[in-house]
Order: C-alpha cells, then sequence, then structure tokens
C-alpha cells in the first residue's frame, strides 16, 4: 500500500510499533522505505551492534557505494543485504553452502555466535574450515568466511523475529494512514492510566486538527470513543473517579 509506504519514509511513524524512536525515524527517512523487506532490515539494523552497519546499508541501497560480497558464491543469500550479514539465518544459511552443514548443525552454529568466545565457537570453527575444505574451497578463504562471521558474532539478528515485528508495525502504519481517528482512540485507550504517554498522543493528535472532546457523562464510555468531531475522552481516565 503506496499511501503506508510514504508515511513510513517521510517519518510519521509517531505511535506505531518499533518504528517510533527519534533514531528509527531518521533511519527510515534515510532509507527512503518502499517495499516490506525496508522495514525487516531497519528494524533488524536499529540495535546495538548491527548500527555500524547502516552507513554501509543505505550507500550501498542507494548505488552511492559497490555492492561487495564475502565470496561470489555467497551472493545469492547476502544479495537481499547488499552483501552484509545481518540475519542469524543468513549465517546459517553461509555454514550450509560452503561447509555443507546440516540444518541442525548450521542452528548450533547460529547459538555459538551468539555466544561469542565459547568454547563452541572454536568447536565450530574447525567443523567449518574442515567442511568448507572438503567442498572445494581453500583453507584462506574458509578461514577468511568464519572470520568474517566471528566479527559479525554479536551483529546478527533473528530475521524471522524482525520479520514478525515488521508485520505488526505494517498493519500499525495502514490503519494510522487510512484510518487515524480509530487508530488514535485505540492507541490513547491503550495507556489509559499512563499520563505521560496520553499527553503525548494527545499533543500528536492536535497537530493534525484532531479534536480531544471533554469527557461527556451520556457520551463517554471507559475508553476513548470516535464521533463525528474527533475522540471522546473516557470516563476512566480523569483522576479519582472510580
Amino acid at each position: 500500500d503506496q499511501k503506508t509506504y510514504h508515511m513510513i519514509a517521510s517519518g510519521d511513524t509517531f505511535g506505531i510499533f518499533q518504528l517510533e524512536s527519534d533514531g528509527m525515524v531518521s533511519l527510515l527517512r534515510k532509507m527512503k522505505v518502499s517495499e516490506f523487506e525496508d522495514i525487516i532490515a531497519a528494524i533488524a539494523l536499529y540495535r546495538p551492534g548491527p548500527m555500524e552497519n547502516i552507513p554501509t546499508y543505505l550507500k550501498r541501497k542507494h548505488k552511492q557505494e559497490p555492492v561487495t560480497y564475502i565470496h561470489e558464491d555467497l551472493k545469492e543469500i547476502l544479495e537481499p543485504t547488499y552483501g552484509i550479514l545481518i540475519y542469524q539465518e543468513q549465517i546459517m544459511k553461509v555454514a550450509q553452502k560452503m561447509a555443507g552443514f546440516t540444518m541442525g548443525k548450521a542452528d548450533i552454529l547460529r547459538k555459538a555466535v551468539s555466544k561469542k568466545g565459547s568454547s563452541l565457537m572454536a568447536e565450530m570453527r574447525e567443523l567449518f574450515i574442515s567442511g568448507a575444505i572438503s567442498n572445494g574451497y581453500s583453507q584462506e578463504v574458509a578461514t577468511e568466511v568464519y572470520d568474517h562471521i566471528e566479527k559479525f558474532a554479536n551483529y546478527g539478528f533473528n530475521r524471522s523475529h524482525s520479520v514478525a515485528y515488521s508485520i505488526i508495525a505494517f498493519k500499525m502504519a495502514y490503519l494510522k494512514a487510512h484510518f487515524p481517528k480509530y487508530f488514535y482512540a485505540n492507541l490513547l485507550s491503550s495507556v489509559i492510566g499512563v499520563e505521560s504517554k496520553t499527553r503525548e498522543y494527545i499533543t500528536e493528535l492536535r497537530t493534525r486538527g484532531v479534536n480531544i472532546l471533554k469527557p461527556d457523562i451520556n457520551k463517554s464510555s471507559e475508553v476513548y470513543e470516535t464521533e463525528k468531531d474527533g475522540i471522546r475522552f473516557p470516563l476512566a481516565n480523569i483522576k479519582n473517579i472510580g
């Protein structure tokens, strides 16, 4: 839905799960988000560790820097992320492709990678290099690729986790883009009793020209309700009212 992508790319993501922090808003604008894959990558990249890859990712995405690969055989695995190892699943696929690892053994490697410096990591190094050599790769290439995996040990994020986050984020963004009054009514209802968030969301609403209607004994309910002229303040959010 182009309206939703345009809203995300413009950084208008206040109230959207995973996408509303200042740093994430800045990344979404720089990325010029235009497809679902961009949201998945943004959520995986915007974390301590992976953040170091953001400048390179953006330059390659916008064709300001050539895309290079650790090894040409890994192009298919790394092409969607412009040659950068971002997801744990990519590490698993590299191990399958080069070292002939089974899915089970590749998953053990994934666990070892998340515990950098462990004895398991050293054990997996030997298995990876010997597997790659038996698949026709030189020891030099096998070592270089494994060193690269180790280098990004703290960076790898679980892609399936990022996809699940992105689905929720996109659904929320779609509702905000097409049904803002209903979106904000539900968002405000989710923070009843939390003054700081209520204040934030109401301020945002006012900048959009949406009225917050005063509490009304005849019209208010326990939650925020949408009306023709705006959103009705609930009785449940009035202090000391049981």
